[in-house]
């Protein structure tokens, strides 16, 4: 239903030509489709969100409206027609007056003199005495009580100042305390007076059973995507699971809790990844730019930002899969999900991701290299004998684990059993299928090579399954299934880690690591550090996440022979300097360094909220756009495969490790 006081709104709009009249036609239609699954939807409240007019018009039109001619406004009807049956007024037509009463009150009156009419003579004495001892009784207490006098108060309510993001001008200690950031562009962060938020939620109107908030008539427990009850020791993720922190920043207070500038970045990366995300529900490695702001666009690297390998900012098109679910471990680490956020535009970007990412899912096709693959169908050969070949170029067995660690976190965040049980399901038997017997994984099934990198995804998204089924969220696969596997990859760990330095490689014991082979074609070398030891991250990170003592040899040996020595520092390549920019070794790191706790995981902290926030773009910042606010430029060693979205993701999760997890236990056991 359209209020009179918005019609009136929207007459004084298009008689002040803020909007054509066919623009604010649109407008109210638009208004009554949302009001049909969100009562408290408004026109202002509309036109703000879609950028059609300021909070500064909207206060002017309803002053307008409300100072008319200086009468109140008409009452709403006390029995207007469903909305369905009803037809949306038109602009340049007025709200029914008291002349559409009319009629309706007529028919009642002819009505009621019918049965009077019709009644026996003793209901009609009884109906009369009645309507007099009401009106007697009427009079007496109008005598009794004298009418107060009517004061008019008129209430004005002022706009709150706007609320700006954090200048990050130098680096900032760990407890700077900093104004939180507001999403939003930086001109419309204030709050108009008209907008009320509402704590209750409009029942739902899917049947029974069909959605997680409607599996029975009755609510049986709230749904808020928190326990207290089980602690799974895992690793990345899990609302439900007490080995977790409080999502969104709201732990106890501290150094692991993390700054309130901290937690405004992680803010100002999920908008912007919310800005950038494509309608059909995936971040574009590649073509993200085409969702880029049209006046302040398109996202382009700051001009001190130089990217060695000449790119563009984009990243390669066939790891949209692994991007989009690193997008949604970023949301689902500051606790928004598809059921429930506080910021009803995370939870729609999580929900179509979600939706995007259960339909590039592989199942039913009776193959076990294929089925519950998250996999883009075009990267399948037809003659499967180049399959091996095709893996090892396409290297998507990467987006698979990432995507399976994704569904599982918002399995055990939102506990939709409904919508994700059979997903995570088949996605963790795929892991299983995939894995060479008593090692690790790389590209393909079964390949019969390994590589660190891959294993280590993998071990993060099976510990993600396991707190799933620990939970009674999902019935496979089985927990010795799962101890066998972790065995394998522990073993594979130990394999390529030197014992004398306790520094992990990738293919072998104490090697460089893994690297871009286009890289090596940059003038000057290979432009970027590999002092960084990614993979002794990975190393260290499993050994804890394991149970492994924290001062056993081989991992005090990785923490401080590596770890330590190489803390995050946003220094770009100089000469024969190389670049030692490298998001990915930073989150695995993080990680590692947070479990492994002490002074080392505070120094290392400190040095990482500094670099990042400093790194980050903020429209803040003079000479800054809009379009780039909240990202971090892609100058690191993957961001030729991964794009801007790959480098603000996992921005935004090196940042929630402190908020995000409770550190395992050593007694704890894959």
């Amino acid at each position: 239903m359209i209020t009179t006081e918005e019609l009136r709104f929207a007459h004084v709009v298009v008689r002040k030509g803020w909007l054509s009249r066919p623009e604010m036609e649109k407008a109210l239609w638009g208004l009554r489709r949302e009001r049909a699954t969100d009562p408290y939807c408004s026109l202002y409240s509309l036109l703000v969100r879609r950028e059609m007019l300021s909070p500064e018009r909207i206060e002017e039109g309803l002053r307008a409206v409300r100072s008319a001619a200086g009468e109140p406004l008409p009452a709403m009807r006390a029995q207007a027609p469903p909305p369905a049956q009803r037809p949306l007024p038109i602009l340049g037509e007025e709200a029914p007056d008291e002349d559409g009463e009319e009629d309706h009150v007529a028919g009642f009156l002819r009505r009621a003199v019918d049965r009077l009419r019709a009644m026996p003579f003793w209901g009609t004495s009884a109906l009369l005495h009645v309507c007099l001892l009401a009106l007697f009784m009427h009079m007496v207490w109008s005598q009794e009580r004298p009418e107060a006098e009517e004061t008019a108060v008129s209430i004005i309510v002022p706009l709150l100042p706007p609320k700006e993001r954090p200048v990050y001008t130098k680096p900032l200690p760990i407890d700077l305390h900093e104004k939180p950031y507001v999403p939003g562009r930086p001109s419309e962060t204030e709050q108009p007076f008209f907008k009320i938020k509402e704590d209750i939620e409009p029942p739902s109107p899917d049947p029974y059973g069909t959605d997680l908030r409607n599996l029975t008539d009755m609510q049986i427990a709230p749904i808020d995507g928190y326990s207290d009850g089980v602690n799974t020791a895992i690793g990345l993720g899990g609302g439900a699971s007490a080995m977790l922190g409080r999502r969104g920043g709201d732990g106890p207070p501290g150094g692991d809790n993390g700054s309130v500038a901290a937690r405004s970045a992680v803010n100002a990366a999920l908008d912007w990844l919310v800005r950038h995300q494509s309608p059909e529900g995936n971040w574009s490695c590649r073509d993200y730019a085409h969702m880029c702001d049209k006046a302040t666009g398109p996202c382009k690297n700051h001009p001190s930002n130089i990217d060695p390998a000449g790119g563009a900012g984009g990243g390669w098109k066939e790891h949209d899969i692994g991007v989009t679910a690193l997008a949604v471990l970023a949301f689902t680490g500051a606790g928004h999900s598809h059921v429930r956020s506080a910021e009803p535009a995370y939870r729609e970007a999580v929900r179509k991701a979600y939706g995007y990412l259960k339909r590039v899912q592989i199942r039913g096709t009776g193959d076990p290299s294929l089925d519950g693959a998250f996999r883009a169908r075009e990267s399948v050969p037809a003659d499967r004998s180049a399959d091996a070949r095709v893996d090892e170029d396409v290297q998507w067995m990467y987006d698979h684990a990432i995507a399976t660690m994704a569904m599982s976190d918002l399995l055990l965040l939102s506990m939709d059993t409904i919508g994700l049980r059979h997903c995570v399901e088949d996605a963790s038997r795929f892991c299983l299928r995939a894995q060479n017997e008593g090692w690790g994984w790389r590209y393909g099934v079964k390949m019969g090579d390994n590589d660190t990198s891959v294993t280590g995804w993998m071990v993060l998204a099976l510990k993600l399954v396991r707190a799933c089924r620990e939970l009674d969220l999902i019935g496979a696969p089985g927990a010795d299934e799962l101890a066998h596997s972790f065995k394998g990859a522990l073993n594979w760990i130990d394999h390529v880690t030197s014992a004398a330095s306790g520094v992990t490689g990738y293919k072998s014991p104490g090697d460089a690591g893994s690297q871009l082979p286009e890289l090596d074609r940059v003038a000057g070398g290979y432009p970027f550090s590999k002092e960084q030891s990614c993979m002794t991250a990975v190393g260290v990170l499993c050994r804890l996440f394991a149970g492994q003592a924290r001062a056993s040899d081989i991992i005090r040996k990785g923490v401080i022979n590596s770890l330590a020595k190489h803390p995050p520092k946003w220094r770009q390549r100089a000469g024969k300097v190389p670049s030692t920019i490298n998001f990915y070794y930073w989150y695995y790191a993080s990680q590692a360094m947070f479990q492994y706790e002490g002074g080392l995981w505070r120094d290392w902290n400190t040095q990482m909220v500094e670099t990042l926030l400093g790194a980050q773009r903020s429209a803040a910042k003079p000479g800054e756009s809009w379009c780039t606010d909240g990202s971090w430029d892609p100058i690191d060693e993957w961001s030729l495969a991964g794009g801007r979205v790959y480098t603000t993701a996992l921005g935004a999760l090196s940042l929630e490790v402190y908020y995000r997890y409770k550190r395992v236990a050593e007694a704890a056991k894959l």
